[in-house]
């Protein structure tokens, strides 16, 4: 399993929270994976856990921060943020056809309202 966005930074504004993330998606290189090796419809899902938890589920801005792909196909992706809720989301990062992906990486930022401190406190911190 990949690195889970370790490189996680919390900003709280009044009544609004913003944590960002960057890292690799996936690595399928080095050992002759499915996003490397193979062709048709292939992804990988990440599940990203936020440093701390929002209000209610957050918006979620995903961008491609790196990319090693076959010049001999077209280059064919797409990246979302699915099953999004107060505590994380599912990465999903998608490739069809014959495109080979060798590696990804990938910045994203959660917004959106933060927990009162009062209810952190009340809830022993979670």
């Amino acid at each position: 399993m990949p690195a889970q966005f370790a490189q996680q930074t919390t900003s709280p504004l009044v009544g609004m929270q913003i944590i960002t993330g960057t890292g690799e998606v996936f690595n399928h290189v080095d050992n002759n994976e499915p996003m490397w090796s193979g062709d048709g419809d292939r992804g990988v899902r990440i599940p990203v856990a936020f440093a701390a938890p929002f209000q209610k589920p957050p918006h979620i801005t995903i961008g491609l921060s790196g990319i090693d792909a076959s010049r001999a196909q077209n280059l064919r992706f797409n990246i979302t943020a699915e099953e999004i809720t107060r505590e994380g989301f599912i990465l999903s990062f998608v490739t069809w056809d014959d495109t080979k992906i060798a590696r990804a990486s990938a910045s994203w930022s959660a917004i959106g309202s933060a927990v009162p401190v009062s209810a952190l406190r009340r809830n022993g911190g979670q």
